[in-house]
């Protein structure tokens, strides 16, 4: 989740926007431990303030990386993007929480019914931070997980058909693009399910 923070923060706009959105994003991953945590001790609240520095540490060299590699003016942080994003999140923990179920429910039963497949596509999300964000979430949703990114196409593994289906009919895709754009339209064309052996 905190990737997901850090892919929607990135911009390339100078030292001075670089700075606003490092200082927004710690912001965000603050309050997003204390959400997580619950306990508001100083015990708890030191280990917070170490996730974040080391989260911020460990993500700088990429940041610094997309910074340089990001040019579109749609990735530009505004406060109606934080207003998308305050939205996307609760609807990216329900179907966390959805997908965790479905899950438990194959596991659970004595038949294992599982369907691996690779499911392969392109999309047409046009800047690198809402590609990261999407392969975040991805992976992030139980039963599936994001193997590949490379330029618009991405490699996914899922463990039954309905892992795939907020995919494959756009839906996650969409929500991304929504963080960018008001009507995205079609986000991802050309997709291809390749059907695995079970024990992959």
């Amino acid at each position: 989740m905190a990737l997901i923070i850090a892919g929607f923060c990135m911009k390339s706009s100078g030292k001075s926007h670089l700075i606003r959105n490092t200082i927004i994003l710690i912001i965000l991953l603050m309050i997003f431990w204390l959400l997580l945590s619950g306990h508001y001790d100083l015990m708890h609240l030191s280990f917070g303030v170490f996730s974040v520095i080391l989260v911020m540490i460990i993500n700088y060299p990429l940041r610094r990386r997309l910074f340089a590699i990001e040019k579109e003016r749609s990735a530009t942080l505004s406060f109606s993007r934080l207003q998308r994003l305050s939205f996307y999140i609760p609807w990216l923990l329900w179907q966390i929480v959805v997908s965790s179920v479905q899950v438990a429910h194959v596991v659970l039963n004595p038949r294992c019914p599982i369907d691996p497949a690779l499911l392969r596509f392109k999309t047409k999300l046009r800047n690198v931070s809402s590609k990261v964000i999407l392969g975040n979430s991805i992976t992030l949703t139980p039963g599936t997980i994001t193997l590949e990114i490379e330029e618009d196409e991405f490699l996914v593994h899922a463990l039954m058909d309905i892992s795939s289906t907020g995919i494959i009919d756009g839906t996650l895709p969409g929500q991304v693009a929504k963080l960018y754009e008001r009507e995205p339209g079609q986000v991802i064309y050309d997709v291809e399910i390749i059907k695995t052996a079970a024990g992959l």
